[in-house]
């Protein structure tokens, strides 16, 4: 069985601006328009490390896994690959964010031609995991770096979506 995202159709993978692969919008997005629904498997974060060692990494790809509540990981179908919200990118000044844990919805218009994003720390931040990387998105509010989880936490505060 394939487990299946909802993506809306204004929606497209290319190549990015900010880093590797990235998803823009192919017409006009309003204000609060849902423009995807994060589908995959669930999983109670402690069974994540039991999984890396069954699963190979190329396959299990915990890059695009994310928090959907405090203590459980949503990781992308990796028996089926990919979906396409995996390439929604981070921003410091996004035009979306997620609702409801799996729920991406436009926080403002987005124009077509423009890359979608999300703020990672409003959903990764939330659990036991620590990641950190330089941030790309060319913002004028760039933090510069990404920093996520407890070491950070402290701080900085943790924001929870």
């Amino acid at each position: 069985m394939k487990i299946k995202p909802w993506v809306s159709e204004a929606l497209e993978v290319r190549k990015s601006g900010m880093e590797g692969q990235g998803v823009y919008a192919v017409r006009d997005i309003k204000e609060n328009e849902v423009i995807g629904v994060f589908g995959g498997i669930v999983i109670p974060e402690e069974d994540l490390e039991v999984l890396t060692r069954t699963v190979p990494a190329d396959k299990l790809n915990v890059d695009h896994a994310m928090y959907i509540y405090p203590g459980f990981l949503m990781l992308h179908d990796y028996e089926n690959g990919c979906d396409p919200l995996c390439f929604v990118n981070h921003s410091c000044d996004p035009s979306s964010k997620v609702t409801n844990g799996i729920v991406l919805v436009a926080v403002r218009d987005i124009a077509k031609g423009e890359e979608v994003s999300w703020n990672y720390k409003e959903t990764d931040d939330v659990g036991n995991w620590n990641y950190e990387f330089k941030c790309q998105c060319g913002s004028v509010n760039c933090a510069g770096t990404v920093q996520v989880g407890p070491q950070y936490r402290d701080r900085v505060g943790a924001t929870a979506n």
